[in-house]
């Protein structure tokens, strides 16, 4: 994972998606893998939690690791909080699948107890609570590492995440349009599960990216100041064409005024564009247009919220100047 190769569009959103996805395909070919060549190491009884606990170790590990690769940690605190999650999966799964089979069954009536501990029977019917458990341990996982960070969240998704699996790796597995294959089954059954593990628990936030204020009009034409303070404070940037004390400089001759714009972010990270003269400025954006002079009957200046890709146009007709707001890595700063 490199924030650099994640632009700032929706389509972020499914990085970490597709990224832990790839790592419960991985648990699936590694535990195939031990499973074909050479043949299995252990009883037929313990391929069901092998793989549950090996596919919940990749998927919450795989999920700390990006995170950590795009907030640039030291390697070694990388490798740490990775095999802590990985560790908290597999002990979890593997205690939780055995009070699923061993204990659960006994209190239940009929022969539940005789089928939930066969091994070679394949049923989402006596594999759903193993699976809801699995997956209520990759949230486990996650949210401990990340020190209980949206807990609630990474439960909830993580046990949604596996049973969407197992519904995926049930249908796949169940003679499904002539399909029987459970080799390819339990591949869709770790993609799945990391895809809307990643998707649900740890999408990729707004805090790793900053906002850019660029010149888009020929004159300063790819200038372009960030908005944040280095801290990450809040901050506040001034846009117009007085000499000594502003933080972009543009021309009078593009119908600039003194000080024209400014373009704030406040402690929670919510950029603002507000108009400070009376000459025409303009936030464009899709299907809107909101006028932003001021206007002296009101107390404060008219603002409005930005979102990456506006343009603000400053001035009218042939006068005038044009800038973007732009959303980029923070560390680029």
């Amino acid at each position: 994972m490199n924030i650099f190769l994640v632009p700032y569009t929706r389509w972020r959103h499914l990085a970490m998606a597709l990224w832990c996805g790839g790592f419960g395909l991985m648990a699936w070919w590694l535990v195939l893998s031990l499973t074909l060549v050479g043949g299995p190491k252990w009883a037929p009884e313990w391929d069901g939690p092998i793989l549950l606990a090996t596919m919940a170790a990749f998927i919450a590990a795989g999920s700390v690791l990006g995170e950590d690769n795009l907030r640039r940690r030291p390697l070694l605190q990388r490798l740490g909080r990775t095999a802590l999650a990985a560790a908290i999966a597999v002990g979890n799964t593997l205690l939780w699948y055995w009070v699923w089979t061993r204990l659960v069954p006994l209190v239940l009536p009929g022969h539940w107890h005789e089928d939930a501990a066969d091994a070679s029977l394949v049923s989402l019917r006596y594999r759903m609570g193993a699976l809801f458990m699995a997956g209520m341990s990759t949230g486990l996982a996650g949210g401990f590492v990340r020190r209980f960070e949206s807990f609630v969240s990474h439960i909830a998704g993580g046990i949604t995440a596996a049973l969407l699996g197992g519904a995926v790796w049930h249908v796949l597995g169940a003679n499904f349009q002539g399909l029987t294959d459970l080799y390819l089954a339990s591949a869709a059954l770790g993609l799945t599960w990391g895809f809307f593990y990643g998707f649900i628990t740890w999408p990729i936030p707004d805090a790793l990216y900053a906002g850019w204020i660029r010149v888009l009009s020929p004159t300063r034409f790819g200038r372009r100041i960030p908005i944040p303070a280095p801290d990450a404070s809040p901050k506040e940037r001034f846009v117009g064409h007085f000499p000594r004390g502003l933080d972009l400089f543009l021309p009078v001759e593009d119908g600039v005024m003194e000080m024209h714009v400014s373009v704030a972010v406040d402690a929670k990270g919510a950029y603002k564009a507000r108009g400070l003269s009376l000459q025409p400025t303009t936030v464009r954006r899709f299907l809107e247009r909101v006028d932003l002079r001021y206007d002296p009957r009101r107390p404060a200046p008219l603002e409005t919220r930005l979102d990456s890709g506006d343009r603000i146009v400053l001035g009218q007709g042939a006068q005038q100047a044009e800038l973007e707001f732009l959303m980029l890595p923070r560390e680029e700063q």
